[in-house]
């Protein structure tokens, strides 16, 4: 009977332990475009924001069809962010547009989650397709390490 009582705590402390795995899972929330892709052609700043077509020199484009086929970015019914971020090749993003009107912001939070599976850093640019957003919002970027 001892030996079961030791044998169910070994377990369960094990059990727990193994819990905690890390999950590099991407995820979007707010006022950004689901399953939107945006590249940009050329050379782009660490952070942008675009509400139209005149006020970037690169060319934007959009695919809604999983990078089938892209077309130019509709500045009338969308915006455009982006924030460069450096994680290990095996991180998770969490995505995030909320628009404060009081204070006509725009805020872009992106939460990565690092799994220690890799060490090798990689940059990615975090482009997000968005509801039109006013152009004279300012917008804020936060990152938040998990």
């Amino acid at each position: 009977m001892n030996k079961l009582i030791h044998l169910s705590i070994i377990t369960l402390i094990i059990s727990l332990s193994s819990c905690s795995k890390c999950d590099p899972s991407n995820s979007t929330e707010g006022i950004i475009v689901e399953d939107a892709i945006v590249r940009i052609i050329g050379q782009a700043p660490e952070d942008l924001f675009i509400t139209n077509a005149t006020s970037y020199d690169k060319n934007i484009e959009m695919s809604l069809d999983g990078g089938v086929s892209y077309k130019s970015v509709d500045f009338n019914k969308y915006s455009v962010l982006g924030l460069s971020t450096s994680a290990t090749c095996s991180s998770g993003y969490n995505r995030n547009v909320t628009v404060n009107k009081i204070e006509s912001t725009v805020n872009y939070t992106i939460s990565i989650t690092e799994c220690s599976t890799c060490k090798s850093n990689t940059t990615i640019p975090n482009y997000v397709l968005t509801t039109a957003v006013p152009e004279e919002y300012t917008p804020v970027y936060e990152i938040i390490r998990n």
